[in-house]
C-alpha cells in the first residue's frame, strides 16, 4: 500500500491549497469499495500548510535546485557523523558552507514566487530540517510536504549541530555495560543540575533570537540587492 498512497499523495498535494480538501475527500470516497484502507490512509492526509504548499510546487516545476540542496544535506550529515565519530571523512567546514550555499539559491527561486516574509521564513525553517534528515528527505524531493517544521535542540541551523552517529543493533549488543550500583541522590548534585538546565534553557532562548535575527538580516540584504538591482 505504501506505494499506492505515495501516488496518491503526489496528485493531490499538487493541487492548489483551496481544491485540495475536496479532491482528498472524493479521492477516498471513491477508493472506499476496492480498497477500505488505502481510502482511509488517503482520507487521513493533512491539508499542506502554505510554506509547504509553496515547497512542493517548487519541487514539481524545477526541481533542480532542491535536489542539489538534498545532495548537500546527505553530505553534511555525512560531515558531521564523521566528525562526532572522529572517523576520516568529509571536511565539516565545507559541507556547512555548501549546504547554505544552496538554501541561499532556494531563497532566491522562492522570493521570486512573489510569497510573504513569513511563508518564506517558515519554508526555510523545514528546508534546514528536511534536507539533513534522512527521514524527511524522500518527502521533500516527492513534493509531499504538508506542515511547518523548525530545527530541534537550541534551534540553530542542524548544519552547525553535529549528529549523533546512528549504531545498529548488532554494535547495541555488543555494548551491554556492567550494572552500576544504585546510589543515593546528591542534593548538591541536584542543585547543580537545576541550575544547568537553567543555563541551558537560557541558552536556547538566546539561540533561537540570534537566528532569528539572522534571517532577518539575510532578508534585509535580499531586499536591498532586488532594490539596488532594479534602480539599476
Amino acid at each position: 500500500m505504501a506505494d499506492a498512497l505515495v501516488k496518491e499523495s503526489q496528485k493531490l498535494y499538487r493541487l492548489p491549497l483551496s481544491e485540495f480538501t475536496a479532491a482528498r475527500n472524493a479521492r477516498a470516497k471513491k477508493l472506499k469499495e476496492g480498497d477500505p484502507e488505502l481510502a482511509a490512509a488517503v482520507a487521513a492526509l493533512p491539508k499542506p500548510s502554505v510554506a509547504a504548499a509553496a515547497l512542493n510546487e517548487l519541487v514539481r516545476e524545477d526541481p533542480s535546485e532542491v535536489r542539489a540542496l538534498i545532495q548537500s544535506g546527505k553530505r553534511l550529515r555525512q560531515a558531521q557523523e564523521a566528525a562526532v565519530t572522529g572517523k576520516k571523512g568529509a571536511d565539516l567546514n565545507a559541507a556547512v558552507k555548501e549546504h547554505r550555499a544552496a538554501l541561499d539559491r532556494v531563497q532566491r527561486d522562492l522570493r521570486r514566487r512573489r510569497l510573504s516574509d513569513v511563508t518564506i521564513d517558515k519554508a526555510m525553517q523545514t528546508l534546514r530540517v528536511t534536507s539533513v534528515d534522512p527521514e524527511w528527505q524522500p518527502l521533500l524531493e516527492r513534493g509531499t510536504l504538508h506542515e511547518d517544521l523548525t530545527a530541534s535542540g537550541f534551534g540553530l541551523d542542524p548544519g552547525l549541530v553535529p549528529a549523533r552517529a546512528k549504531q545498529g543493533p548488532a554494535a547495541k549488543a555488543k555494548e551491554k555495560p556492567a550494572p552500576k550500583p544504585k546510589l543515593k541522590p546528591d542534593p548538591k548534585l541536584r542543585a547543580k543540575l537545576k541550575s544547568a538546565e537553567a543555563g541551558l534553557a537560557k541558552a536556547e532562548r538566546l539561540a533561537a533570537q540570534a537566528l532569528a535575527a539572522l534571517e532577518r538580516s539575510k532578508q534585509e540584504v535580499e531586499r536591498a540587492r532586488r532594490a539596488v538591482d532594479e534602480a539599476g
